[in-house]
């Protein structure tokens, strides 16, 4: 099990000086590299035959997005709802499997990024916008055929609204966050959420800089393993599909898990 104190909220620094993006001039012949290379901090690796020199992880080729892609069914031509594209690798994978991806960012820079990486690799289907997702679920009349919410729902201050957001917005959803399964672990709080009571962990942010992946807001709050799931079914969704992993961040491995959660539609 993990320590009792791998939850215990961090001080937060302050912000580190990003480089003014729009001065000066490229000298350099035109490239891709060019403009990968006027965006600081990149944290994922472009498909290996682009040649590109970016970040590290692999993820436009990311094993949870096509086993949620396998639970779902073909794409083609459905609407998918991407939280949080960072980089815009899942949205890559997304709509080259066919669907029509609104991707909605709310960090500047990895917004720019999404817009340079739909530049290099070139996918139409998919459209960017910048701002808040919660605003941007509870706001919409839309209804998606899929949401994906990878690596945002332990970002959340209230994650609970958050799941209640996507819920009314789609049939289906995939979710991949870090959890709690430690039941020895004291909760920071409980909240009621459809009759029942649901723990929340207090997690504050460490250092921050441009390469920084977190959320809009220092000390979200993680979910119980138990609670993520039981909320889904109070939901509504009837199919759930859980994948277990883990992650390794700063000397602590971290229990994650992939989500696929699927109702049936409403009549009529």
């Amino acid at each position: 099990m993990i320590g009792r104190n791998w939850f215990r909220p961090r001080p937060r620094s302050e912000e580190a000086p990003v480089t003014d993006l729009f001065s000066g001039d490229e000298t350099r012949a035109p490239s891709f590299q060019n403009a990968v290379d006027a965006i600081p901090g990149w944290s994922c690796h472009f498909p290996v035959e682009y040649g590109l020199s970016a970040g590290k992880l692999p993820t436009f080729d990311d094993p949870r997005i096509t086993w949620a892609m396998e639970r779902f069914g073909d794409l083609s031509g459905r609407t998918v709802l991407e939280l949080g594209p960072l980089e815009a690798s899942h949205t890559y994978m997304l709509a080259k499997a066919g669907a029509h991806v609104d991707a909605v960012e709310a960090n500047r820079l990895a917004f720019l990024k999404c817009l340079v990486a739909r530049e290099i690799l070139d996918f139409p289907n998919a459209r960017f916008y910048l701002g808040d997702f919660v605003q941007w679920l509870e706001q919409t009349e839309t209804r998606y055929d899929l949401i994906v919410a990878s690596g945002v729902l332990y970002h959340m201050r209230d994650p609970l609204r958050l799941l209640r957001a996507m819920s009314e917005r789609a049939d289906a959803i995939y979710l991949w966050t870090v959890i709690v399964d430690d039941d020895r672990l004291a909760p920071s709080a409980t909240q009621r959420f459809e009759g029942l009571d649901m723990r929340l962990y207090a997690r504050g942010y460490g250092d921050r800089s441009v390469a920084f992946c977190g959320g809009s807001m220092d000390f979200p709050n993680w979910m119980h393993r138990n609670d993520v799931l039981a909320a889904l079914r109070a939901l509504g969704y009837e199919e759930i599909t859980v994948l277990d992993d883990i992650i390794g961040t700063a000397g602590n491995t971290l229990p994650t898990f992939s989500v696929f959660a699927r109702r049936r539609p409403a009549e009529g």
